[in-house]
């Protein structure tokens, strides 16, 4: 019989924050703090991770990557000029939008050899032969200074110069235009990242099932022929065969020092799959099934916690406030 073992991997959940946090901001979260003060605190059996968001977010998407062509996700945004330096500033555009901006960067891309892709989902990608630059995503950027993140290496300089002219293509594109007319910033760069060849099947994948919103995420689990889903329509996470759900929702607003989104995500995580989780554990659901082990991972080089029915039944450890596990950058836990 297989056990049914759910492992939801959330880095950031616990910090390190970037500052000390206030008491009594972030609410007490009965599921997670009675899975922290209960389970097994030790490291995880390790299993792969992306590598190759783009490559792995096209997968996902439904496309082919091959073997040979490297590919990268891409993001149009507002590039903001400041005494400090130049700002990177994600910005929302409208389906009228992309499409025009895809139109006008893929002839121009084409010409320079590098393949311009929009996904039903919306998401941007770029192909190419050569390889592309890495860089951080841009909810990692977004709000600061982008010099430590200018193409760096043997190809540098013709990276910086095709990306230059894409800045002038959209310096006086109509769509900016119209959105300066609406007092919105301009789009007026490409950011890429994610860089990479497809990878190889991992030797060892033990999830038959992959959630997340993370296209690379799930595009190692079609990798790796497992089950995949978003987080959107998945939630709670049914019972089932071994099955790992990646939120990057804490870790996205850590990158950013984004104290009131990192609040947001510790609640959504507790709410929509701590929560349901404890309760599949204690307890089969309609369908006669339930979890036999629970594993909370916090990222790479972190030790993990585990609970099953045995632990759950540790009342005399007493659950603390969340916030009391919560690290602050620089300092213990």
């Amino acid at each position: 019989m297989s056990t049914f073992r759910l492992r939801l991997r959330v880095p950031g959940l616990l910090g390190p924050l970037p500052g000390r946090l206030p008491a009594g901001v972030l609410a007490r979260q009965p599921a997670l703090e009675t899975w922290l003060a209960r389970g097994r605190h030790a490291a995880l059996e390790p299993s792969p991770v992306p590598e190759a968001a783009g490559a792995l977010g096209w997968l996902a998407d439904g496309g082919e990557p091959g073997c040979d062509d490297y590919w990268s996700r891409a993001q149009p945004v507002h590039l903001r000029p400041e005494a400090a330096g130049v700002r990177l500033v994600p910005v929302a555009m409208n389906e009228f939008e992309a499409a025009r901006l895809e139109t006008d960067l893929a002839d121009l891309l084409a010409g320079r050899g590098v393949q311009l892709h929009r996904t039903s989902a919306g998401r941007w990608y770029l192909q190419s032969r050569d390889p592309l630059p890495d860089r951080p995503a841009p909810e990692q950027v977004g709000g600061r200074t982008i010099d430590a993140y200018l193409p760096r290496g043997r190809d540098a300089l013709s990276w910086a110069t095709l990306f230059n002219e894409v800045e002038m293509a959209l310096c006086d594109h109509p769509v900016n235009r119209d959105r300066e007319d609406r007092g919105e910033p301009p789009i007026n760069a490409l950011w890429a990242w994610g860089s990479g060849r497809c990878p190889t099947v991992p030797d060892a994948f033990p999830w038959q099932r992959v959630f997340s919103d993370d296209p690379a995420w799930l595009g190692l689990g079609v990798l790796a022929g497992a089950e995949v889903g978003d987080l959107a329509g998945a939630t709670p996470i049914p019972p089932g065969p071994a099955t790992l759900v990646a939120v990057p929702w804490a870790e996205q607003a850590l990158a950013v020092d984004d104290g009131a989104a990192w609040i947001d995500a510790v609640a959504a995580v507790e709410r929509a799959f701590a929560a349901p989780a404890l309760t599949a554990l204690r307890e089969a659901g309609a369908q006669g099934a339930r979890w036999d082990a629970l594993e909370l991972c916090f990222g790479p080089g972190r030790p993990g916690v585990t609970v099953g029915r045995r632990e759950l039944r540790r009342f005399w450890r007493r659950a603390r406030p969340i916030a009391s596990w919560v690290e602050e950058r620089g300092g213990d836990a």
